[in-house]
């Protein structure tokens, strides 16, 4: 297995060029999942995972470990086949003989392990996955040695992540015992101040369903993922800083409030089109699948083959994974961070409504 130092160097070598594709990468509704008949077959899977999360229930740290694992276990099955790389699990000792390293059987280890791997993850979109293999040419029943190999690799790593502590096999439960101290605000409704307990703390909030007839409370999404076993970092908190956000009634607080109010009252309608690229909530990939998203639009961009996927994908999601684990860590460790923008700014000023503050009058 790499050392984290080691795993650092990869990560820093691979996303150079996806950070400067930020600027340039096209809209996300206009990309979405779609593939082409150019795109590796690394990038093709991606887009499987990514379309079958948008329509699962998983949360944004999920999302971040799931393709974390998925892309592991891709560049784990490519590095049997490569000279230089290694394998996180089992190092090197799966490599295949220089006559096996044919594009044929990277593409076939890479698919077995990729379906192991969205199988584990969501395995409520099995139909897909499968029908995915029948229309890339791959029996599930192979038994090749590209197909082992991927199997093997792949179950070695879900085997490992298992034990990362974020409780997949109990549907990433909490284990901390975290109970929110503020009761439910109904977002189509005013706030009610008697809901709010502490305006410093998180507080949950009630939207409608996606059956647009009922409603849904959302819990604090695994207040225990700072304990999950990361990438990289040695600790959710190793690069954490000191600063704490201003507590609710001093007058930074206030300050901060009113510049929020002000600046989204002000939005221009491209200001607003760049908020909602960004936001994306439920029923979308979320933040670590758009990033995903973005490899994609790098992949095409530079005309990458197999072992440029396979490495750039595999560091930008497990970098993701990182930082959801870092930031996941702070949100429930401090008492100032976790707090919902939506009812802290509802909780400042004196009228809001649908997730919008009406008033920019601060008490």
């Amino acid at each position: 297995m790499k050392t984290r130092n080691g795993r650092r160097r990869v990560m820093a070598a691979a996303l150079a060029p996806l950070l400067a594709a930020t600027l340039s990468a096209p809209a996300k509704a206009a990309e979405g999942n779609r593939t082409t008949s150019g795109d590796t077959v690394v990038v093709q899977w991606n887009a499987e995972l990514l379309t079958a999360i948008a329509e699962s229930d998983l949360g944004p740290p999920m999302i971040a470990r799931a393709t974390a694992i998925l892309h592991t276990c891709v560049y784990d099955a490519w590095s049997a086949y490569d000279p230089i790389a290694a394998g996180t699990q089992h190092g090197d000792s799966l490599d295949r003989p220089i006559f096996e390293w044919t594009t044929s059987n990277k593409r076939a280890a890479i698919s077995y392990a990729a379906h192991t791997a969205a199988v584990d993850l969501l395995p409520e979109a099995q139909p897909r996955f499968d029908a995915f293999m029948a229309d890339l040419g791959y029996p599930l029943d192979a038994d090749t040695t590209a197909s082992d190999t991927g199997r093997t690799v792949c179950q070695a790593v879900l085997d490992y992540r298992q034990q990362d502590g974020a409780n997949q096999s109990n549907g990433y439960a909490d284990t901390t015992g975290y109970q929110p101290v503020n009761e439910p605000m109904v977002v189509a409704e005013p706030l009610d101040p008697s809901t709010v307990h502490d305006p410093n703390r998180w507080q949950p909030l009630t939207h409608p369903a996606r059956d647009g007839a009922s409603t849904k409370t959302e819990g604090f999404i695994a207040p225990h993922w700072g304990e999950v076993e990361p990438f990289a970092l040695r600790s959710w908190d190793e690069f954490d800083t000191d600063y704490l956000p201003p507590r609710f009634g001093t007058t930074e607080y206030r300050d901060q409030a009113e510049r929020l109010i002000d600046i989204a009252a002000k939005l221009t309608d491209r200001q607003k089109a760049i908020a909602e690229y960004w936001a994306d909530g439920p029923g979308t990939e979320q933040p670590p699948g758009h990033w995903a998203q973005i490899g994609q639009f790098v992949s095409r961009r530079d005309n990458h083959g197999l072992g440029a996927d396979a490495k750039l994908f595999y560091a930008l999601t497990n970098a993701i994974f990182d930082a959801s684990i870092a930031s996941w860590g702070r949100r429930a460790t401090t008492t100032t961070s976790g707090r919902s923008p939506l009812s802290a700014t509802c909780s400042t000023a004196s009228r809001c409504r649908h997730g919008t503050v009406r008033t920019a009058t601060l008490s």
